[in-house]
């Protein structure tokens, strides 16, 4: 190719791949909507519905529904019957769409358009001003986003899955061990473990006032308020007295600005024999390795929220999404830990450090 040549298949495949990209974010704001509004497990409770009848039963305009069931239809996401002229949602979709315990629930993640759109202005200062974005620009959504969208894998593998990986622990457990959670957000993870072991008592700790209130608000109708505790308050500053048996990190020391001091207060929490268990992000340990659909979208989760959310407080560690194993293993050597083992974990997003005091 000479010099000054472009490759016209180059510039067409990027050009039909960003409208493709266009009409999938807006696809996934339709599909928010409908679940904002109810619309999906309106459906399941109704069956085939016409749009004037989904109306009648939901008290929205007849004519926003018709446009909506039609663009649902189109997208593939709502069934239509030509003869009838009736909408419907397939069980498997209800599964993904509305069923907050199917391991195949999704639709929370698409919380995460609209709060990360709403960050967009401040995150273009940043970029200029080199500092942060404040969690609170993330809206409320972004709660819905994070805990929502765990959720699934919290309620069917945490007790049932990852805690038998670790024996001693799951021992522990059953018999009425101590916990304590860094990073908790609204409370799912904790909820479930204390459903899961009845006997366990569990500490969980987060710096976010809005996903304390409304983990307190979880835990009192899941029924086990009474032991699990929210603490507003970072890790390096509560109030928690060890040893626990177990101490979690989910998905959160890639956010955190000072993640060796969290990894220490953790290496204390469980001396003398307890167990530290950090889950975070399955990225390679290269950029190459990571040219990927996980990397690319943990890339793009770095670059939108999870760097300039850290890069707010001085002197951050500024780690970003993609926390490669092997710069896991480097805070967890600088905090303390004499060794790092990765649990045998099956999981598509997360990979499962046990880190031994």
């Amino acid at each position: 190719m000479a010099p000054n040549e472009l490759d016209q298949a180059r510039i067409d495949a990027l050009s039909e791949r960003l409208f493709s990209e266009v009409n999938a974010s807006m696809s996934c704001l339709s599909v928010h909507l409908g679940d904002r509004l109810g619309l999906f497990g309106a459906l399941v409770d109704s069956g085939p519905v016409t749009p004037t009848q989904l109306a009648e039963r939901t008290g929205l305009s007849e004519r926003y529904l018709r446009e909506w069931l039609e663009c649902m239809t189109v997208g593939g996401y709502v069934d239509h019957d030509g003869n009838s002229g009736k909408f419907s949602l397939p069980a498997e979709h209800a599964a993904v769409l509305v069923n907050r315990d199917d391991a195949a629930y999704a639709a929370a993640f698409l919380y995460w358009v609209p709060s990360l759109a709403g960050a967009l202005e401040p995150l273009i200062e940043a970029f200029r001003s080199g500092g942060g974005v404040p969690y609170e620009a993330y809206g409320s959504a972004v709660l819905q986003a994070i805990g929502g969208g765990n959720r699934p894998m919290f309620v069917n593998d945490y007790a049932a899955n990852w805690i038998p990986a670790m024996p001693d622990v799951h021992a522990r457990l059953k018999a009425g061990g101590r916990v304590a959670e860094i990073g908790c957000g609204i409370g799912w993870s904790s909820i479930a473990l204390a459903q899961g072991f009845p006997n366990v008592r569990i500490d969980a700790l987060d710096i976010d006032e809005a996903s304390i209130k409304q983990a307190r608000q979880n835990a009192e109708e899941a029924g086990v308020a009474e032991r699990v505790v929210f603490h507003l308050a970072p890790a390096e500053e509560a109030s928690l007295t060890g040893p626990y048996d177990l101490v979690t990190a989910f998905e959160c020391i890639h956010d955190m600005a000072y993640p060796v001091r969290v990894l220490r207060r953790m290496h204390s929490l469980a001396e003398p024999d307890g167990v530290v268990l950090i889950a975070d992000e399955a990225v390679g340990d290269t950029l190459e390795e990571n040219r990927n659909f996980l990397g690319h979208l943990m890339y793009n989760f770095s670059v939108l929220h999870c760097l300039p959310q850290a890069m707010i407080f001085p002197d951050s560690a500024a780690t970003g999404t993609v926390m490669r194993p092997s710069l896991m293993r480097q805070y967890a050597s600088e905090a303390g830990f004499s060794n790092v083992d990765i649990l045998p974990i099956e999981n598509a997003f997360w990979r499962f450090y046990r880190l031994t005091p």
